[in-house]
């Protein structure tokens, strides 16, 4: 998963890699929140091996109902919505490119940075994800369409270390 959600920029596009998908959107706009504000230009880095690297820099516009589109350098625009979680936290939710659905990650952020704090499927109690309905598709992507409240069980995902940051120019 680290290296599908390097640079964010593109990681917005691929999050099915080692991550959460779903094929209809999970979170509604109603539950969405700017949390990036009015949005601006942010730099972005990625962790590897404990180093902190420059990566694409990216766009970041608010549009109607809470939707940002997140603008790479090529103009390739990705609607993301956040929704709350506790704290700093958010749930991201990207619509992926295609017929691909829905991939989310979770986010710290305070407004001027966003945190990316991966929950890789393949490192979560297996037992328990098949009882909430998560079906594993292969190594690296699990779907959550039958999972009956996704915000508790996007709160109760044991976390790793961050891989990537954007910081407001």
């Amino acid at each position: 998963m680290r290296r599908s959600l390097i640079p964010f920029a593109l990681a917005l596009g691929l999050l099915l890699s080692g991550c959460f998908a779903s094929d209809r959107p999970l979170f509604g706009t109603e539950t969405a929140v700017l949390a990036l504000g009015d949005g601006g230009k942010f730099a972005t880095f990625e962790q590897d091996n404990g180093k902190e690297t420059p990566s694409d820099p990216i766009e970041v516009r608010p549009g109607p109902n809470n939707v940002y589109d997140f603008i790479n350098q090529k103009g390739v625009a990705t609607p993301v919505t956040f929704h709350p979680l506790s704290g700093d936290e958010h749930i991201a939710q990207v619509r992926l490119q295609g017929d691909s659905g829905y991939g989310y990650v979770l986010v710290r952020t305070d407004g001027q940075e966003l945190v990316v704090i991966p929950a890789e499927c393949d490192k979560q109690d297996q037992a328990k994800m098949a009882a909430l309905g998560v079906v594993r598709r292969n190594q690296f992507e699990c779907r959550i369409d039958k999972v009956a409240d996704p915000a508790a069980f996007f709160a109760a995902l044991k976390r790793s270390a961050p891989v990537s940051r954007m910081v407001r120019k």
